[in-house]
């Protein structure tokens, strides 16, 4: 297991594509196999396919949702790699929201495609599940 500064740039790509509604990079590096998943921040946010991620990024960019990138770490191993971010930021208005992302990819025909994306608000745990757990 290594470093992938390509897949580093490639999470920022995606990060900022997500953001402005970019579907040309979404499709170029998004797996179109099943099992594809993508995990968003609300608990209704769960898209297992190309088509019906395309929509709800596209949606929230009309509903003014951006996404900005942190400083992700990615690694790879073989035709397998990962990166996760805890430096992105949703702006919405007057307000600006931190969040965290992982992701995973595979390199098909020889292009880094997503296959799972998992996207969460770091949220302490006394106040999600009200008990303070040791960190």
């Amino acid at each position: 297991m290594h470093p992938s500064t390509e897949l580093r740039d490639l999470t920022i790509q995606i990060a900022k594509a997500i953001g402005t509604g970019d579907v040309a990079v979404l499709e170029r590096h998004i797996s179109h196999h099943p099992g594809t998943a993508f995990l968003g921040t609300d608990p209704e946010e769960w898209w297992t396919d190309l088509a019906s991620f395309r929509e709800a990024v596209l949606g929230q960019r009309e509903a003014g949702v951006e996404v900005i990138p942190g400083e992700p770490m990615a690694l790879q191993e073989g035709e397998v790699g990962w990166s996760v971010d805890r430096g992105l930021r949703f702006p919405v208005g007057e307000q600006e929201t931190p969040f965290r992302m992982s992701a995973v990819y595979r390199r098909e025909e020889g292009v880094w495609k997503l296959v799972h994306v998992h996207s969460s608000i770091g949220v302490p745990n006394e106040e999600a599940i009200g008990v303070e757990v040791p960190t």
